[in-house]
């Protein structure tokens, strides 16, 4: 039950009406958290029902622990580290058990004893409730957030629905407070939820998936395709996953709107970027937040005595980065390029606070940025590393540079057409003249216009399929 399914949007309808119902009648904000968790619940075990137990387990330790480290001073510090411990054991065997065993460990053929391991589902979400549950642990150890005694409330945060499948990421100092004393629903927050919700929706169906058809087609059949259109398949792949993914993080925005909560934004241009220090200040903001604050803070952060330890600090974030989408090699690559990105322009003096970019050089820089992003995705969605390098070796030949169309030369310029009107949303949106949350009144005619056209063009042009590319992480 995906958030671009009909069956999704029956579910929420009958969630909203049941909430509404008991925010104007009842008035139990327990109720109401009962009935979000429940709904909650049901949602992740639509998937998969014996995933239910992973998520109480993760909940119960980040339950207790909390409670522990307040109740012992003493042994706060070892209480963390179990409780760490604990919530990663899941994500480790599910994830990351195959990849240890075989390149670390060195076994090239499993056992009978240990064929189980080869065929371990990863459980959809876990990458996201399990780093959101830690939040709260680490938060209360902090002393930045009370321990909560309400089991309903904690579950709830860690099961939220809205995000529970690919985030964001959301912080307990966030997201408990706002559960303990909900907003509430309203026509306002329906109407702007909704608004965020189409905008979303039309960037995941009309754009990603109309995309994706030329990648597949393109990387599928590599071997035969000339420079040019490895090149092209490429900017699309940056396109579609940008798409697919900010259009799920603004569904689950809209969604959590409706209900009355303001959960972050994903999402802030990110290809506007000049730079890639700000690309990362606007492309996953939840992850980057929790990478900044719960590793690149606790390993020393930039008040370290020796530039190499620093070096070696912002290195192993984007590693982990990389690690945190896929216990494989390309992931590794692609967090180590951007590392190594971050650093080039660090030391280059680029990221000083006194240093401007003069505006004749912003678009340049932002196309340079873009294309160095472009060749990190390639690793990212290519999976073996000997095919990532013959994609770019052709990449990079000229002789022979043509663009093929695809299969159809109607559905390519279709493509090209809908890509355009995006981006012209995408500027008009940046430069505040559309979807200004900053408004007093955020439904301005403008809006209800571009809404009722994303509506009629999710309608004419919009493809239907059963997954989102960070639903694997």
């Amino acid at each position: 039950m995906i958030f671009n399914s009909l069956s999704f949007v029956c579910f929420f309808v009958a969630v909203l009406i049941i909430i509404s119902s008991v925010d104007k009648t009842i008035h139990s904000i327990r109720l109401r958290n009962i009935l979000l968790l429940v709904a909650s619940y049901f949602l992740y075990g639509s998937f998969n029902a014996t995933f239910l137990l992973i998520l109480l387990y993760v909940t119960i330790v980040n339950y207790i622990a909390p409670i522990e480290i307040s109740r012992n001073n003493e042994s706060r510090k070892r209480i963390l580290l179990v409780a760490v411990v604990l919530s990663l054991i899941p994500l480790f065997t599910y994830k990351y058990l195959d990849f240890f065993l075989k390149c670390v460990v060195g076994v090239s053929h499993y056992p009978s004893q240990l064929e189980w391991v080869g065929n371990l589902v990863l459980p959809m979400g876990i990458s996201f409730f399990t780093l959101q549950a830690l939040t709260y642990t680490i938060d209360v150890y902090r002393g930045k957030i009370d321990d909560r005694q309400n089991f309903i409330d904690v579950a709830l945060f860690v099961s939220f629905f809205p995000t529970i499948l690919s985030g964001p990421i959301e912080k307990a100092r966030n997201l408990l407070p706002q559960i303990e004393r909900p907003s509430g629903v309203s026509l306002k927050n329906i109407t702007e939820g909704a608004m965020v919700f189409i905008y979303g929706l039309f960037k995941k169906v009309v754009i990603a998936d109309r995309l994706s058809s030329y990648v597949d087609w393109a990387y599928g059949s590599y071997d035969y395709m000339y420079g040019g259109t490895l090149c092209l398949a490429a900017v699309f792949y940056s396109i579609q996953i940008y798409c697919d993914f900010s259009g799920y993080s603004d569904m689950a925005l809209g969604v959590a709107k409706c209900l009355g909560f303001n959960i972050t934004r994903n999402f802030s241009f990110p290809y506007f970027a000049v730079s890639v220090k700000e690309f990362w200040h606007r492309w996953h903001v939840s992850l980057t937040s929790w990478f900044t604050e719960y590793v690149y803070f606790s390993l020393g952060g930039n008040r370290v005595r020796l530039k190499a330890r620093w070096v070696f600090n912002i290195s192993m974030v984007f590693v982990l980065s990389g690690l945190w989408h896929g216990a494989a090699w390309n992931f590794l690559v692609w967090g180590g390029l951007h590392a190594l990105y971050y650093l080039i322009e660090h030391f280059l003096g680029l990221q000083k606070k006194e240093f401007e970019l003069p505006k004749v050089l912003r678009l340049p820089s932002g196309i340079v940025v873009f294309a160095l992003v472009t060749l990190a995705w390639i690793f990212f969605r290519v999976s073996d590393m000997e095919q990532a390098a013959a994609i770019i070796g052709k990449m990079l030949t000229f002789k022979t540079f043509s663009v093929a169309i695809g299969s159809s030369a109607f559905s390519f310029t279709c493509n090209m057409a809908l890509l355009l009107f995006f981006m012209v949303i995408e500027v008009l949106a940046y430069r505040k003249f559309l979807l200004d949350e900053r408004k007093e009144l955020f439904i301005h005619w403008k809006d209800v216009v571009l809404t009722v056209l994303l509506l009629l063009m999710v309608a004419m042009f919009g493809v239907q399929t059963d997954h989102f590319v960070y639903f694997q992480f």
